[in-house]
């Protein structure tokens, strides 16, 4: 597969006085061409910026205490579901055959590492509880896979206007410019990204101990409650290393192609690949660092 990047940004950000007012523009494209990836990367960023375009739109606007609650500290709001529905629309305009999984549906399957064909992986709002008190980290991520393998990836953070998105084999980018991982090697000089277990309360124990070993050996380790964010700033170098204990493939789907295609590495804790399925992830800029993550870690 080959894709020629489209270098010129798809939608502003919610800084210009011009953003999205609604589903109302045209995709004119194949819909039976998806072996085109530049379609579905256009596609895919497009999703991404409408469901962020809404998240600032929405702003302000909804308490914490009104939110629906589906678990313990994990959060569903309206504007995950309008996120949700504006980008589900604007795929299945062109791509209306395709399988589509999102956060909020409510029929996904229970897993998506042997998906067959195309299909889009969808977390409307990434962040929610950042969200709902004003938090500016969180985004939307919209990733497309063929047989399982995720070839496209698009994040978008609204409240700061940065874009992510990356093709397979095409390189990473952020904001119309390439990306790359850091060079740091030396793990006592390292930044690591992390995540709290909050959907596993039995993982809790066991990731303080994690946690602790690597304040004690690390540079300095932060948490920001939006993996695929967390990702995405693994991918351009703010971070030298992440892990989580548990994540679902559309928390990662589409910051682990970015940090792949901006040159590292990601897996899970205990193996050295990660299928599209609810576990754990760890990723690094190399894959010399990210053994030296596992090695503390374990």
């Amino acid at each position: 597969m080959s894709v020629t990047l489209d270098p010129h940004s798809l939608l502003p950000s919610c800084h210009s006085k011009s953003f999205y007012k609604g589903l109302s523009w045209t995709l004119a494209y194949n819909m039976n061409d998806f072996h085109n990836l530049t379609e579905a990367l256009k596609t895919a960023r497009i999703a991404a910026d409408a469901a962020a375009t809404i998240h600032c739109e929405h702003a302000g606007t909804i308490e914490p205490e009104e939110a629906s609650s589906k678990g313990r500290a994990d959060f569903v709001s309206i504007t995950d579901f309008e996120a949700q529905k504006a980008s589900i629309q604007i795929i299945k305009n062109v791509y209306p055959q395709h399988t589509i999984i999102s956060e909020e549906l409510p029929d996904n399957p229970q897993r998506l590492d042997s998906l067959d064909g195309p299909a889009w992986i969808i977390d409307p709002l990434d962040g929610t509880t950042n969200y709902l008190h004003g938090h500016p980290m969180h985004c939307s991520s919209i990733a497309f896979s063929m047989d399982a393998v995720v070839v496209i990836g698009a994040v978008s953070c609204g409240p700061t206007g940065e874009k992510w998105w990356a093709a397979k084999n095409q390189g990473a980018w952020k904001n119309n410019k390439p990306i790359h991982v850091s060079n740091v090697q030396q793990f006592d000089r390292s930044l690591i990204g992390t995540g709290f277990p909050f959907k596993k309360e039995s993982l809790i124990e066991k990731y303080v101990h994690q946690l602790e070993r690597v304040l004690k050996t690390s540079g300095g380790v932060r948490r920001g409650g939006s993996a695929a964010l967390d990702l995405c700033y693994l991918a351009e170098g703010r971070f030298d290393g992440f892990w989580e204990l548990y994540l679902d493939p559309w928390d990662f789907a589409a910051g682990q192609l970015i940090v792949q295609e901006a040159g590292g590495f990601v897996s899970r804790i205990e193996t050295d690949t990660l299928p599209l399925d609810s576990g754990t992830v760890l990723g690094a800029n190399s894959q010399t660092m990210a053994q030296r993550l596992k090695n503390v870690i374990r």
